[in-house]
């Protein structure tokens, strides 16, 4: 009885409901993260739990619960279907690593954005805010065990892009490319998916980075090739730290494609422009 009794919801009232049943599980995550951590974000074991029951409150339960009121098929509806080979998934990686370098050489154009003196406040507030996001991170990404590594892997890796594929890609980017085209709902949840994260200097590549991936769920009509992706940005951050942190002397990955390697991030550009091509033409083709 319950399972598609909103099917027929239009896009503002599915708007409305993914709004609603975000908020109510952000009250219920809050309160369990309260408790569970008696609220000292002082350790990075508290950090962690927060961590884990934010991602998996906020962005695996709405999805799944408004795809089983709003569909006969709820897994379907939300793109977990074929539509990529084997192959796809290794250009979809291989891309992802590719880009690195321009993916920097965005960032750190992104940086360089200077807001009027209006706006100072809020500048020192983003600055104040992307250096604590910047800590926190510092703190969970830096482990000395295998075991701890595959931890940071699931939770930092594994959970997000499944998580944040299905809340921006398979919800937000499907219920605006429903009412406008495909264009539409891809932009607007790229948007979404980089203001969600407060980090100012940051927005661009990311905003590019989740259109990249909403290309990829419409290319393919499947949610695994835009997950894959998540996962590999996410997954080559967590692995370098750790070597980082464990006495590798490896190059620091954030500044490849940027200043000495410049001519790094205008090859990668480059690439990253002929492999977008190759993807698109290779997906719809298999498409139809």
């Amino acid at each position: 009885m319950i399972k598609a009794f909103l099917k027929d919801s239009g896009t503002f009232q599915k708007i409305f409901q993914l709004i609603i049943a975000f908020f109510v599980i952000l009250i219920f995550t809050t309160a369990v993260i309260t408790v569970v951590t008696h609220n000292d974000m002082s350790s990075v074991r508290s950090l962690k739990i927060m961590q884990m029951i934010q991602a998996v409150g906020l962005f695996v339960l709405p999805p799944l619960v408004l795809a089983y009121l709003w569909s006969d098929k709820p897994l379907n509806y939300l793109g977990f279907k074929s539509g990529f080979t084997f192959a796809d998934l290794l250009l979809v990686a291989v891309f992802m690593v590719v880009a690195i370098p321009f993916i920097n050489l965005i960032s750190s154009l992104n940086q360089l954005l200077v807001l009027p003196d209006f706006f100072s406040s809020a500048e020192l507030w983003m600055k104040a805010s992307e250096k604590q996001i910047a800590e926190i991170t510092a703190k969970m990404l830096n482990v000395h065990t295998f075991p701890e590594l595959l931890f940071n892997i699931l939770l930092i890796a594994i959970i997000p892009a499944m998580g944040e594929e299905m809340f921006f890609r398979a919800t937000i980017q499907k219920i605006f490319t429903e009412w406008r085209k495909a264009v539409w709902g891809i932009w607007i949840a790229a948007f979404v998916f980089s203001a969600i994260h407060l980090q100012f200097y940051g927005f661009v590549p990311r905003m590019l980075l989740g259109a990249f991936f909403g290309y990829l769920y419409a290319w393919s009509g499947s949610l695994w090739l835009p997950v894959v992706a998540h996962f590999v940005n996410n997954a080559i951050a967590v692995v370098f730290y750790y070597l980082k942190y464990n006495g590798v002397n490896l190059p620091d990955i954030d500044r490849v494609g940027t200043g000495d390697t410049l001519w790094m991030g205008v090859l990668s550009g480059v690439m990253v422009v002929v492999g977008v091509v190759v993807l698109k033409n290779r997906l719809l083709r298999a498409r139809r």
